[in-house]
């Protein structure tokens, strides 16, 4: 009786961004009653940035957050004691053209403007690496990359303004399921160019270290059993929505983001898929330096592949 009261006790606090998927999953292990199932208590706050996610992070305030691979070097090499335990998320997505666009290899990217979320973002990076490879040149010098906001990537292309864009995961499968808008290439083609595979995590479940390691267990088992969930019920997608987790204006493209989120979820947490990560990290360093990445190495001692829930 004592032990079974012992651990009911446990609890988590987990930091969830506004508009983030980790919301999806904690609203799921609600849904389903998992963390009750499991003998643990999901305390989720909810924060207006993933600057803020980190801030809850270093103080305390919140074990556990979904970032970067880069973030939690980041974070360790300026003292933070935290770890990635578990990938959340495969890099997925890609570049996007208008369907009757002239542009049909990366190599057409010479001398066309790119929208992008942001110079450091990911895919830019890899793509910069895949076409100096690839086709001689590197985007950065050779495109137009202007910074434009992934909600609003269509609208650019729509007016003209830029000619090929990396939205966000969801608003790629958005664009593309309406018809406008057709994949140039895969964020997994774009790996598989640089040797490398096409499953690489991008975004990680990172905890602070001196988060109870049962409790982290049985998070990471809750979370695990939630996308399990999610990828069968159909009734889950409505009700999330419902709940305001995402603003979907057209419902009809609901079953492309349902499918592109389940292509992101990783199958495994190996140090094979540590070693991927390092090998990408040296390819974006190599292709636009370390000023660019924000960092000169990945330090590998900030993940930890120890859970296998």
């Amino acid at each position: 009786m004592l032990a079974g009261g012992a651990q009911a006790q446990r609890s988590i606090n987990v930091g969830l961004q506004a508009g983030g998927t980790m919301s999806w999953v904690t609203f799921a292990i609600e849904r389903y009653g998992l963390d009750q199932q499991l003998g643990f208590k999901l305390n989720a706050t909810t924060y207006a940035s993933k600057d803020a996610t980190r801030v809850a992070l270093r103080s305390g305030a919140s074990q556990i957050v979904v970032d970067d691979f880069l973030e939690v070097t980041l974070l360790r090499q300026k003292g933070f004691p935290v770890s990635a335990v578990y990938p959340f998320s495969l890099l997925t997505g890609g570049v996007v053209v208008p369907q009757d666009s002239p542009i049909r290899t990366v190599a057409d990217l010479r001398g066309k403007t790119l929208g992008a979320t942001s110079l450091t973002d990911k895919t830019l990076l890899i793509l910069r690496a895949y076409a100096k490879a690839t086709a001689g040149f590197d985007v950065q010098e050779a495109s137009k990359v202007v910074s434009v906001s992934s909600p609003l990537m269509e609208q650019f292309m729509n007016r003209g303004e830029i000619e090929a864009g990396i939205p966000f995961w969801h608003h790629n499968a958005r664009m593309v399921s309406g018809g406008k808008f057709r994949q140039l290439i895969s964020s997994g083609d774009l790996l598989r160019g640089l040797g490398l595979p096409k499953n690489v995590p991008l975004l990680y479940i990172v905890a602070r270290t001196d988060t109870d390691p049962a409790t982290l267990g049985l998070f990471l088992k809750a979370v695990l059993l939630a996308e399990e969930k999610m990828k069968s019920d159909a009734a889950f997608w409505p009700a999330m929505l419902d709940a305001n987790l995402y603003a979907l204006p057209d419902r009809a493209q609901l079953p492309a983001l349902r499918s592109q989120w389940a292509a992101g979820l990783p199958a495994h947490w190996t140090a094979a898929d540590l070693n991927a990560t390092l090998l990408l990290t040296r390819k974006m360093i190599a292709v636009a330096g370390p000023d660019v990445v924000g960092l000169t190495r990945l330090d590998t001692r900030a993940f930890n592949t120890s859970y296998q829930p």
